[in-house]
């Protein structure tokens, strides 16, 4: 939503809980104003648009800038109980919060709580300040009210009037909210001269018969018409009892500012009247179940405005903005959307939330959501869109997930779920995308999502299903004919068998992630294929097999890991016909010795290059760092290459990896390699015969703003303590295999982060700077 949207004054970014215990002075302290607005659907970034894109939270720090109507937001981040409403708060300067200088009012919510803090003088910073007013315990001397401030009316009630308590009840004055008074102790109205009121205003406290008689009607209503069971109302702290009490009181409790109170309808849901009440209640239960009280964003929930209000609209410090809480119909008020990822949402989903049966889109992702989803969900026959990923919600996956028909996207990634997918999945004609990684899901894809029998999944765009216990083999029909799928991602599972020949034929794919499997066979003839942007087929078990020379017809490939695979015969040349090529994985094949081909060096655009392990021989050819300028990676670590290391390596300046150790490398460092300034890892150990001095070159250099991780001959390391390990004798000490290996994960858009070894070494990322990757990965559309 924009800046001038109708009904937006400012927009704002919080970085803690916005306290619902603030008084409530409309037109100043509401997190997003503005009367029935219409809210824009939550965009997604994607190709074309039609992509969402999930949050990734690599991390959940929040740069925002806070745009507060009035004053600084206090640094709490929830909201305390009601016998400790005052403890800890500093909310000074905000509107309708009694201040003044190094008084006890700084501490308060309001200045009705000044009378339980003892006598001082205190500015009443919401109208004016010079409203001046003393608040005392014994007196009300210079009120009309608690509340008000002479000459103008103050905050959270009409200061007109004030509170006494009748049947020798103590003054209203001796309670921190009048309000709590009245629901408590029986209030009548009177004037500040005493006189008593014809009528009493609107949202008034109530008295103490009508609130009894009010609690038993409210709960009869909702046990009558089935929205929550006897018990969970009557147990003390379930949340259907702290809503409930919530809606019969109009109030989360004391000096949270005036009542909101929502007459009992006479109608079920199928009413406005129905629909409204039962919404605020559902939407109240949820507050408290997923414990709302230390969300990051409280959303003006359990605010006294209509729940088409319960939401703000932040804006980050790169001034994008964001809608998060509800969204409403324009034109109906019904409920549509509740956007409330990345807020620290714990607890269980409550079933009443299948109540809001207009809810096309739920959206949690990034939180701690625990357990199943309900039952009671197949009640959400408009549901569109279901986010949760990166959750710890569990259980099995619907069996009746088929009645949601409308259904577009699922984003269940990260994860508990454990089972199999429902074989009615695949009837669900609507949708877009399916996300169900990183969870614990088993069983096999034998019919699953085989579209010669499934009545749905034309329009499946994105699948991604890797890192869970999945077998058995892909059937020949597995998502064949599926014109818009874009990417597929199946890998870190167990699947074994042939990879299906049909799957390099669709015309939209762009990745295919099947690495980490355990296929035994590639087609024998690759099909001509000029979009096909991703492969990763590494760790599976294609042993004694040589690479296929058609590989060539996937003319558009940017990036291609064969690696760990067995493969072997000749690095097939064809390869060298790939000139889109931004990375190209080899390593740990069998492949017949040879020296590094030339073709390789044609790659010009190649941003990672790893033969490690392929039974390399010969010499670098002089001129690779001329030809390949581009690198941020090289590894020829464990062949049988030897001579010298040319002087051209010293050309690429973007390298951030070199891996040359294991080898047979002999005369002089290149003193070109003081030129790597980027370099961030050097393993150079395991060649006998090669001298020189990395300190002088790397740690003396000062154009190094880091030194990078050198593991060396102790020979090479003698004159300072750069190496952080040093080898004797040319035996290589650094064991393993340090395969800087790729996991690609569609979150991150199939994009290189960070480099992993063995050892989980990290390394800064390295963003290419001649264009966007092209295989970016996006969520589905929301």
């Amino acid at each position: 939503m924009s800046d001038d949207t109708p009904g937006y004054s400012e927009m704002e970014c919080h970085d803690d809980v916005p306290d619902s215990s603030l008084p409530d002075v409309e037109d100043a302290l509401r997190f997003a104003a503005g009367q029935n607005s219409q809210a824009n659907e939550r965009k997604r970034n994607g190709r074309a648009g039609s992509f969402v894109s999930i949050a990734i939270a690599v991390s959940l720090v929040f740069a925002c800038v806070i745009l507060l109507v009035a004053g600084n937001r206090p640094a709490s981040s929830s909201r305390e109980n009601e016998d400790s409403a005052i403890s800890g708060r500093n909310l000074q300067n905000i509107h309708g919060i009694c201040s003044g200088e190094a008084t006890p009012c700084d501490n308060v919510y309001s200045p009705t709580m000044c009378t339980n803090v003892g006598s001082t003088t205190a500015v009443c910073d919401a109208v004016s300040t010079s409203c001046q007013a003393t608040c005392a315990r014994a007196s009300l001397s210079g009120f009309e009210s608690p509340c008000q401030c002479r000459q103008e009316s103050c905050v959270g009630f009409n200061c007109d009037y004030q509170f006494s308590c009748v049947g020798g009840t103590p003054s209203c004055q001796e309670f921190a909210d009048p309000v709590v008074c009245a629901l408590t102790h029986g209030c009548r109205w009177v004037t500040g001269s005493g006189a008593s009121l014809p009528e009493e205003p609107e949202n008034a406290p109530l008295s103490e018969t009508h609130f009894r008689g009010r609690a038993e009607h409210v709960k009869s209503y909702l046990i009558e018409q089935g929205i929550s069971s006897e018990e969970d109302l009557s147990n003390t702290g379930t949340p259907q009892q702290m809503a409930m009490n919530y809606i019969i009181t109009g109030t989360s409790g004391p000096g949270l500012g005036r009542p909101y109170i929502i007459e009992v309808p006479d109608g079920d849901l199928t009413t406005q009247s129905g629909y409204d009440f039962v919404t605020r209640y559902v939407l109240s239960v949820l507050f408290y179940a997923l414990n709302g009280q230390r969300w990051v964003f409280f959303l003006n929930f359990l605010t006294p405005t209509p729940v088409c209000e319960w939401f703000s609209q932040l804006q980050y410090a790169d001034l994008k903005t964001e809608h998060r809480g509800v969204v409403c119909d324009f034109n109906t008020s019904e409920v549509t959307q509740l956007l409330l990822n990345q807020n620290n949402l714990q607890g269980n989903l409550p079933t009443e939330l299948a109540l809001i049966t207009s809810l096309a889109t739920i959206d949690l992702d990034t939180n701690l959501v625990n357990g199943p989803i309900p039952d009671s969900f197949q009640d959400l026959t408009n549901l569109e869109s279901f986010f949760s990923s990166k959750n710890r919600m569990n259980g099995t996956l619907p069996s009746w997930i088929n009645v949601w028909k409308k259904l577009r996207n699922i984003n269940w990634s990260s994860n508990l779920f454990s089972g199999t997918i429902p074989a009615n999945m695949g009837n669900l004609e609507e949708l877009t995308g399916i996300a169900l990684d990183n969870n614990l899901l088993t069983g096999s894809f034998d019919g699953l999502f085989d579209t010669s029998n499934a009545t749905g999944l034309k329009k499946l765009e994105q699948f991604y299903a890797e890192n869970n216990r999945f077998t058995g083999t892909l059937g020949e029909n597995f998502l064949k004919d599926l014109a818009n799928l874009t990417y597929l991602d199946i890998s870190d599972n167990r699947f074994s068998g042939q990879v299906p020949v049909h799957l390099f034929e669709l015309p939209s794919l762009l990745v295919m992630d099947l690495h980490d499997n355990e296929f035994d066979l590639l087609p024998s003839e690759f099909p001509s294929n000029d979009h096909l942007e991703f492969l990763a087929l590494h760790k599976s078990s294609y042993n004694s097999q040589s690479i296929p020379s058609s590989i060539s017809n996937l003319e558009a490939l940017r990036h291609l890991d064969l690696s760990q695979n067995g493969f072997t015969g000749m690095m097939p040349e064809s390869l060298g016909t790939l000139t889109d090529l931004r990375y190209l994985f080899l390593a740990q094949n069998d492949f017949t010795p040879g020296d590094i081909p030339q073709w390789v060096l044609g790659l010009s655009t190649l941003a990672e290059l790893s033969l490690k392990s392929t039974n390399r021989t010969g010499t670098i050819p002089d001129n690779l760092g001329n030809e390949l300028q581009g690198l941020v990676l090289l590894d020829l670590d464990d062949n049988n290459l030897g001579g010298e290391i040319p002087l051209s390596l010293g050309l690429l300046r973007n390298l951030n990896v070199l891996l040359l150790n294991r080898n047979n490398f002999t005369g002089e460092l290149p003193d070109t390699f003081s030129n790597l300034v980027d370099l961030r890892l050097l393993y150079i150990e395991a060649n006998a015969e090669l001298e020189g001095d990395l300190g002088a070159l790397f740690c003396e250099n000062p154009r190094f703003a880091i030194n990078p991780v050198i593991i060396a001959d102790c020979n090479l390391c003698y004159s300072s303590d750069c190496c952080t390990q040093c080898c004797e004798n040319g035996e290589a000490c650094n064991t393993g295999y340090h395969v800087p290996d790729l996991d690609p994960m569609w979150q991150l858009g199939y994009n290189r982060v960070f480099f992993t070894f063995q050892r989980e070494d990290y390394f800064i990322k390295q963003n290419y700077e001649d264009g966007e990757e092209a295989s970016t990965a996006r969520l589905p559309p929301g």
